[in-house]
């Protein structure tokens, strides 16, 4: 009967000692999942803290062309001007217009005068590569659509006659079949012009919402129409008269504050 007792009393014994050892490894695991999970949730925290998000509507940016009027006073004979907005749309996309004048006063190494003055615009949307970083410089791919209806006049230099006086025409104008020099000089002629921009800038923060921006841009022409005298020189907004050309933009922009 001693004997039965005292097995009893030690399967018991060991029993307790098993559930006392159980217990205590089973709350130090809880209580270190635990630490981990509250060491672990304000590293996502701190995460989600530094991402910074945009509203869909973050401010209008007005912009100024810097670039045309530069090239003009350096002594180019083109003058472009232009005024550009855009709207921040979750730091992302920057639907743009451009709104500018532009006009020509050139003389080629043939004598011949060649002017044209229009209005222009251009419509489209960046896309901005940095969005994701706070620093608040912009890498900004985009396109536009452009036009102009330029009016523009082609004249011939006339030249002094030294022995019989008055002027002459241009002797590089000569008529093909009875020689001689031709006289031209047509002015007020119209054409027009649309074309396609593909444009890849950069946009740097100066100082609280002011900004600066460099842009280059390939044209495209997609469709043109000139007067049967001649073509236009220069169309502003687009470049020289072609398929195709290349212009750069160089702008001070403001981020309205509202």
């Amino acid at each position: 009967m001693e004997r039965k007792i005292s097995d009893s009393f030690i399967k018991w014994l060991l029993c307790c000692v098993f559930l006392y050892l159980s217990v205590p490894l089973e709350a130090q695991d809880t209580y270190g999942s635990d630490r981990y999970r509250q060491r672990s949730k304000p590293k996502k925290e701190e995460q989600k803290e530094d991402e910074v998000r945009y509203p869909l509507f973050n401010g209008i940016s007005v912009g100024v062309d810097l670039w045309g009027p530069g090239s003009k006073l350096m002594g180019g004979d083109v003058l472009n001007t232009e005024v550009s907005v855009d709207v921040d749309l979750k730091h992302l996309f920057f639907p743009s217009l451009e709104i500018g004048y532009g006009k020509a006063d050139a003389w080629n190494d043939n004598g011949i005068h060649y002017k044209s003055s229009a209005p222009y615009f251009r419509i489209g949307v960046d896309y901005n590569a940095l969005a994701k970083k706070k620093h608040g410089h912009m890498l900004l791919v985009g396109v536009r659509y452009g036009m102009s209806n330029p009016s523009y006049g082609v004249s011939s230099l006339s030249l002094a006659d030294p022995i019989y006086g008055g002027s002459v025409h241009n002797p590089n104008l000569t008529d093909d079949i009875w020689g001689g020099s031709l006289p031209y000089d047509h002015q007020d002629m119209s054409g027009s012009m649309q074309w396609l921009e593909f444009c890849l800038g950069i946009r740097a923060h100066i100082w609280k919402a002011l900004y600066m921006g460099w842009t280059i841009r390939m044209k495209y022409k997609l469709s043109a129409s000139s007067d049967r005298y001649g073509d236009p020189w220069q169309v502003p907004g687009f470049g020289k008269y072609g398929s195709n050309t290349m212009g750069v933009t160089y702008s001070i922009i403001y981020k309205l504050p509202f």
